[in-house]
């Protein structure tokens, strides 16, 4: 039997990253951010690939965790009031 792909949901995600659902959902929205692989549920369930949820997290780490996001939102915040 061939290996099946690892596959996250949005509630996953809100568990990995430790943030709330609906900040995910605005995510979504940026460009950047993988497509869902497809969506289940009637349509309400989106399904993400776990290795495309990988190289976002590659090319976005702030976003892992709340304490980098924190830092990032300083750092903006810096950059903006200077």
């Amino acid at each position: 039997m061939s290996e099946f792909p690892k596959l996250l949901t949005i509630s996953d995600l809100s568990t990995r990253w430790k943030m709330p659902r609906q900040s995910i959902h605005d995510r979504i929205n940026y460009r950047d951010f993988p497509e869902p692989v497809m969506f289940v549920s009637n349509g309400r369930t989106a399904i993400f690939l776990e290795r495309d949820i990988l190289l976002f997290e590659q090319k976005n780490p702030w976003i892992t965790t709340p304490e980098k996001r924190e830092r990032r939102q300083r750092f903006i915040y810096s950059l903006i009031n200077k």
